[in-house]
């Protein structure tokens, strides 16, 4: 999936976002008034057609199934700290945890740096609903927002 965006100097770009090689995104926060933006992490790219009542024909709509990330709150962050944001999975038994995004929605692709120095998930849920909960080098209990 290809998300276009304009630069802070104006200009035109792209990010390729896959679930693969480049799979964060970021779209603009309407919840929470301390930080601008929320993140996610892709787990599908899905074309579903949509019928309602109410509608007189069927619908084609783009959706993205993700998991959501959420903003730690403890770790001391932003441009007054000198530090960059951190944030985590939220835990996928708690309600919200994954969801669908409409592509309109993202302001562009996030890079996330894993927290290397906090480790990896080691004891995930064990009532998970998800495959991405089980420990691996790729989840990482923590990531940085590159900014």
């Amino acid at each position: 999936m290809t998300v276009y965006y304009t630069t802070y100097d104006l200009r035109r770009a792209a990010d390729k976002i896959n679930m693969r090689g480049r799979p964060y995104v970021m779209a603009l926060s309407h919840s929470d008034p301390s930080h601008p933006y929320m993140y996610a992490r892709i787990l599908g790219i899905y074309r579903v057609k949509v019928a309602h009542p109410s509608m007189m024909y069927v619908e084609d709509m783009n959706v993205l199934w993700v998991r959501w990330l959420e903003v730690d709150r403890k770790h001391r962050a932003g441009w007054k700290a000198k530090r960059l944001y951190r944030v985590r999975f939220v835990p996928s038994n708690e309600e919200g945890a994954f969801g669908f995004l409409d592509p309109k929605d993202i302001a562009r692709g996030a890079h996330l740096i894993p927290g290397f120095n906090l480790g990896c998930i080691v004891d995930p849920p064990k009532d998970s609903v998800s495959k991405w909960d089980y420990a691996s080098a790729d989840n990482w209990q923590y990531y940085y927002v590159n900014q």
